[in-house]
């Protein structure tokens, strides 16, 4: 068929793709696999698909493990092999290399798959042995396993000591000396040899199926038993950790087999827990974890995926019992799932982070599983889709794509259960790959290769989180307040209008990453619901200036959210209509020098034109430096964010010594003043009707205060 180019990580064939040709390899190599455990690596000369026979499936994936050119022939039958040997004379010996090289390849993969099986057997009965000590020390009756005390090790393959796989290793091993002297002296050697390893292919072949179903079923009948024993294990563990933290020994019992725990905790099938440790493996082998290949990608993805459906299994789990190990923890709270993927300290700080986690007792910080935890409670609702859908919203979309019928649309509008799992692969999984901070390199588990400074200044505590948004509050104290109404029939008042602070939830994403983001600014339609931040739960930036980042996003939507289609337009004065109309219009603003526009087109080239991110950095210089009375803003800008972002009392009085401030501030006053003196002509005149005030008319007064 003649030659052929293929990109690294392009499939030559696939697993049960049909045989019709055969393929050698001119220059590069490619990696031969099953798509589980064996993955052999091949290179020059070796003649991919020659141990199939024509008419046949692949049993193996053939994929290119660095850009290689082969010369492709049909396959019909043998003689074609012979043909496609004896056509190629002044490489056929390298040929015959490469298929001895390729069935010893093949030879040590059986041996290592019936040492994995005896392995197996031995490790189960010594597991149960140790099942039955540790449930003594726990002092519960261990549940009965007997089929784990009839299990039969696999008997070795016949062909792995036959005269046959002699010839192999001796051939192999002289590979030098029969390459210089015996295959070039005649090429009926070559075929001779190539046809023999051929046949010796297929035999192992067999061998090695008839292992991994051994492997497989051995599995799959001491599943129900590895589940128990690492229950209990994981508990006798903890105990044993436990004591050693309380007693400040500074020497903690070490975490092993980790994702063996969280998988048997989850109980999620085997097929899933098995690709997910294998490709665990594979992404701790590969040297660069943030590659862009597309082989590394798949990896990431395939990660990802069995990762979020592993999480849900472990969360729902872990409603059903108070027993959920520190493995389960450290994964649900962190992303944690292997001990030689975290490292040996970071996993140890991440134990005591996990077994020290103390709850924000306002619950207004939460690590995302005790977010989802209040989500299936149902206290509150789930966070808003990609679409800006609320979960009604979400259901409707879903019938309409024809997704969902309407009748189970209705049933799921109040199943907490589908609410939860909507959340976890909507915003958990959205969010997490957000705050992570590259979403090209994200993977949801946690790996030492991603931090960059130790944990311990990087763990968002729940009381550190508050504090960081007290600080933003300290300095910008209307952010989160936002305009509502109340009306007192009884009092013969229509409407009072009133400022009501409503703080957010700040959701703990389980990465360590470098990112916050503002998720919504309310909840449904309701304007007086709280807004969703999300930041990683360990945190590799300044958690200020991410808060900081995070209020100025939701000051910039919560306004367009009030405005509506009106955000923008100036005769509606408002933040956002206010600084659109100084950043579409700065050219012609007389107030701005020539610097000052310079300045300002740059702003807006650095940031795409994007008003929100030209506000966003203001924001953040206005809070950080103009606060200090360090000037960084021009003339409009500080009018405008001074006017709806005025700073608390504290710093006004600061500032009123500044020549910059002093007008805005006076002004400002001004303005209080007569709200204030208004809201109390209106306290005296209810005062009149009832003994006290309402509600909205006192949370008014301590807002003017502010």
């Amino acid at each position: 068929m003649g030659k052929l180019d293929i990109a690294k990580g392009q499939f030559l064939h696939r697993k049960g793709d049909t045989v019709n040709n055969i393929a050698i390899i001119l220059k590069g190599s490619f990696t031969i696999s099953d798509g589980a455990d064996i993955n052999l690596p091949v290179g020059n000369g070796t003649i991919l698909g020659a141990f199939h026979p024509a008419g046949g499936t692949y049993r193996y994936n053939f994929q290119a493990a660095e850009d290689s050119t082969l010369f492709v022939y049909d396959y019909t039958d043998e003689d074609d092999l012979t043909a496609a040997i004896t056509a190629t004379p002044t490489i056929a010996p390298v040929m015959v290399s490469a298929s001895v090289n390729f069935l010893n390849q093949l030879a040590n993969t059986l041996d290592e798959l019936y040492e994995a099986g005896c392995k197996l057997c031995k490790d189960a009965k010594a597991n149960y042995s140790d099942y039955k000590n540790i449930c003594a020390r726990l002092m519960v009756p261990p549940q009965m396993f007997e089929g784990i005390n009839v299990l039969v090790p696999p008997e070795k393959p016949d062909i792995l000591d036959s005269w046959q796989m002699s010839l192999c290793r001796a051939a192999l091993d002289k590979n030098d000396l029969l390459r210089k002297e015996c295959y070039p002296a005649d090429i009926h050697f070559c075929v001779g040899v190539i046809m023999l390893s051929a046949q010796m292919a297929r035999i192992l072949q067999l061998e090695i199926d008839k292992s991994q179903v051994f492997i497989q079923q051995i599995k799959n009948d001491t599943d129900d038993f590895m589940r128990e024993y690492h229950s209990q294990k994981s508990k006798f563990d903890d105990a044993a950790r436990q004591e050693a933290l309380e007693s400040g020994s500074g020497s903690l019992p070490q975490i092993k087999n980790a994702l063996t725990t969280i998988l048997a905790f989850a109980e999620t099938s085997r097929d899933i827990g098995d690709a997910f440790g294998r490709d665990i493996r594979a992404f701790m082998k590969a040297p660069d974890k943030a590659e862009k290949s597309a082989e590394m990608r798949r990896l990431r993805g395939d990660i990802t995926t069995n990762f979020y459906t592993i999480y849900e299994a472990a969360f729902f789990k872990s409603l059903t019992t108070d027993d959920i190990p520190a493995e389960v923890k450290m994964f649900l709270l962190f992303g944690f799932v292997d001990e030689e993927l975290a490292g040996e300290e970071n996993t140890a700080e991440l134990y005591k982070y996990a077994v020290l986690w103390e709850d924000d007792p306002n619950e207004r910080v939460l690590p995302a599983y005790e977010w989802l935890k209040k989500i299936y409670r149902g206290e509150v609702p789930p966070s808003k889709d990609e679409f800006d859908n609320d979960w009604p919203d979400h259901l409707k979309e879903e019938v309409r794509q024809g997704n969902l019928t309407q009748a189970q649309a209705d049933a799921m509008l109040d199943d907490t259960k589908a609410m939860t799992s909507f959340e976890l692969h909507n915003m958990v999984t959205g969010a997490n790959k957000m705050t992570y901070g590259s979403i090209f390199s994200f993977i949801p588990a946690f790996y030492a290769q991603s931090v960059s400074r130790p944990l311990e200044n990087c763990l968002v505590t729940a009381q550190r989180a508050t504090d960081e948004l007290n600080h933003v509050r300290g300095i910008d104290f209307g952010c989160f307040y936002r305009p509502a109404y109340a009306t007192y029939p009884q009092l013969k008042i229509n409407r009072f209008d009133y400022n009501q602070e409503i703080l957010p939830y700040i959701v703990l994403m389980p990465n360590y990453g470098s990112r916050g983001v503002m998720w919504q600014e309310i909840e449904g339609r309701k304007r007086t619901t709280p807004a969703h931040m999300v930041v990683s739960i360990l945190h590799s930036e300044d958690l200020f200036d991410t808060f900081i980042k995070m209020c100025a996003q939701f000051r910039w939507e919560m306004c367009k959210r009030i405005q509506g289609v009106h955000y923008s337009d100036i005769s509606e004065p408002s933040l956002t209509s206010e600084y659109c109309n100084y950043l579409q219009f700065y050219k012609k603003n007389s107030s701005l020098s020539a610097d000052m526009k310079e300045k300002v087109k740059t702003a807006l080239k650095r940031n795409s034109n994007s008003y929100s991110n030209v506000f966003a950095s203001e924001y953040e210089m206005f809070l950080k430096a103009e606060s200090e009375g360090l000037p960084r803003l021009n003339k409009v800008s500080r009018e405008i964010l001074f006017k709806y972002c005025t700073f608390s009392q504290a710093y006004r009085d600061k500032l009123l010594i500044n020549p910059q401030y002093k007008p805005l501030i006076e002004r400002w006053l001004v303005g209080r003043d007569d709200r204030a003196r208004t809201l109390e002509l209106f306290s005296r005149r209810i005062l009149t009707q009832t003994k006290e005030l309402p509600e909205e008319v006192q949370i008014e007064a301590e807002y003017l205060k502010l």
